[in-house]
């Protein structure tokens, strides 16, 4: 029972260990972030890896504790620091949205609270004012979806992907767009984001591995896109 005992207590501490392990790395000044979709496109690709720098916008602690990898643990409270500076529009950010708690996106803050957002034809409006569309962005699907019409996934009240809105941003919040604006799960679908769900600022594509399956594998590196700074 006494050697039971002991490795019993030894697996715990093994366990904690980890664990203590990964929250020190998440509270960290930076993380990596392997992006799997098309939504941020053609800003960043499918199959790169994101270096998210934490201290800009300010650090975050975990809202899950458990053994890393798996399912078993419990959620806790989150705790935002302050930042070096205020989250701005256009900044690309890793977030935790209410999509998938596990998995973290990358999307580009189109607004702030307090802000109107509202998209006619394809048009991102704030303030009554047009957004311009990042240089690397894109809408990849020519159809445009008119007034009226639904899309899977977007409340009837707001319209559809193409014309969204009106929306007042709630303080302490903000929306998020994928550049690839056709195919982005962002804040048209699930709503404003709170800021302190926020993990950091996408600044650097430190690896860039295309997934097509018909190229050869020592094709897919995408070297002239490896060590890319990101606006």
């Amino acid at each position: 029972m006494g050697i039971l005992k002991k490795n019993i207590v030894s697996a715990t501490k093994e366990i904690l260990g980890v664990i203590a392990a990964v929250t020190v790395i998440q509270v960290g000044f930076v993380q990596a972030y392997f992006v799997p979709t098309g939504s941020m496109e053609g800003t960043i690709l499918p199959g790169e890896v994101v270096i998210a720098d934490k201290m800009t916008l300010g650090p975050r602690t975990p809202d899950w504790i458990g053994i890393p990898w798996t399912e078993f643990g419990f959620p806790i409270p989150a705790i935002k620091f302050p930042g070096i500076r205020e989250i701005r529009q256009g900044d690309i950010v890793v977030v935790r949205t209410p999509v998938n708690r596990h998995v973290p996106y990358v999307k580009r803050v189109v607004a702030l609270g307090g802000q109107v957002v509202r998209i006619r034809d394809k048009a991102l409006l704030v303030d009554g004012v047009p957004f311009p569309l990042p240089e690397k962005a894109q809408h990849a699907d020519p159809r445009t979806f008119p007034m009226g019409a639904r899309s899977g996934g977007i409340h009837p009240g707001f319209g559809n992907r193409d014309n969204w809105g009106p929306c007042r941003i709630p303080e302490d919040h903000v929306f998020l767009m994928g550049d690839n604006r056709d195919i982005s799960m962002d804040s048209r679908y699930f709503g404003p984001v709170p800021v302190k769900n926020i993990i950091g600022r996408a600044r650097l594509i430190a690896f860039s591995l295309d997934k097509g399956s018909d190229i050869p594998l020592y094709r897919r590196p995408r070297l002239n896109r490896m060590i890319t700074t990101l606006d």
